[in-house]
């Protein structure tokens, strides 16, 4: 049989196969579908072409027909770690997650060092809040693939989570010194050198994300608070006026805004800036917040700061 350019006999599964692997490789993934089907047809337990296809089927979005080839795959050869990883991802994809673990686990239990399963691993925990399993695994794809930054950065991300602050500064650290410009490590490498007091080298971190990024609206929110904490206030303000220049629905920096006029004892503006984060933070708990919030006690007594508070009308 002719396929394009390619004389391929009716009973050369191979063949068929490496088209399929071709027409994918291009993208062209329902002709690759087709392409497996022959290989299947004529040699019903070729795993691999179970698995490609699987993959192929995933592209186009048909997920659970992925899944049951991926699983047609196993049966026919329980010990290809491919298999159990790729089924692992789509998984995910499913948000079946603890499934996903399991596969990965099964994957890693075939091929101890595929860094690859152990850091989506490390994700799939992450999704399910379980910061410390997923620190562990991102730990392990480090160990065999200690430039891989992204699992230093969501290793970093993890032990933040459990308070970890110095292991995750540590992390930060080796992000930084394998991509120099990830503004997003030195962003969180700043939030973390909060939690251990270090605020001038806090300050220096959000500045640098912002040498990278002009943009990033979460550094300039971040070193507004940091320099809020220092009682300066008018470049705080300023720091939050250019997150919401960035992104004018930025309620946390109307928020923080509202702490720092409220810490000067401007009540209007405070109010003010706290209204604009409620109204645009709906499902955001800023109203909770503003309750207990020690940096509102100045303006607490205000009438207006009570209505607002209670979710009344304004007077």
């Amino acid at each position: 049989m002719k396929y394009g350019p390619i004389q391929i006999s009716s009973d050369d599964y191979q063949g068929w196969y490496n088209v399929g692997i071709n027409l994918s490789k291009l993208g062209k993934y329902r002709q690759a579908i087709t392409a497996f089907n022959q290989a299947i047809k004529i040699k019903p337990d070729y795993y691999e072409a179970w698995n490609n296809r699987g993959n192929a089927l995933k592209q186009i979005g048909r997920l659970q027909s992925a899944l049951n080839n991926f699983n047609l795959a196993i049966e026919i050869q329980p010990d290809s770690y491919l298999v159990w990883y790729n089924r692992g991802n789509l998984l995910n994809d499913l948000e079946r997650y603890r499934e996903a673990i399991s596969s990965f686990e099964r994957a890693i239990k075939i091929k101890p060092d595929l860094y690859q399963a152990w850091y989506n691993a490390g994700n799939t925990w992450s999704a399910l809040g379980h910061y410390r399993e997923a620190s562990e695994n991102y730990k392990q794809a480090t160990q065999i693939r200690p430039n891989l930054y992204r699992a230093w950065y969501n290793q970093g991300k993890a032990l933040f989570e459990l308070g970890r602050y110095q292991e995750a500064l540590n992390c930060f650290e080796q992000v930084i010194k394998l991509k120099p410009n990830s503004y997003e490590a030195w962003n969180l490498r700043g939030k973390t050198l909060f939690y251990l007091g270090n605020t001038e080298a806090e300050i220096v971190s959000y500045e640098k994300a912002i040498d990278i990024k002009v943009d990033y609206q979460e550094a300039w929110n971040n070193l507004g608070q940091a320099l809020c904490n220092l009682g300066d206030w008018y470049e705080a303000i300023a720091c939050f006026d250019q997150a919401i220049r960035t992104q004018a629905d930025y309620c946390l920096a109307y928020y923080n805004k509202a702490r720092c006029y409220a810490l000067q004892d401007k009540v209007y503006l405070a109010i003010e800036n706290l209204e604009q984060a409620i109204n645009l933070g709906a499902g955001q708990p800023y109203r909770e917040m503003a309750k207990t919030d020690a940096d509102f006690c100045n303006v607490k007594l205000n009438p207006k700061f009570q209505a607002l508070i209670e979710g009344g009308r304004m007077y």
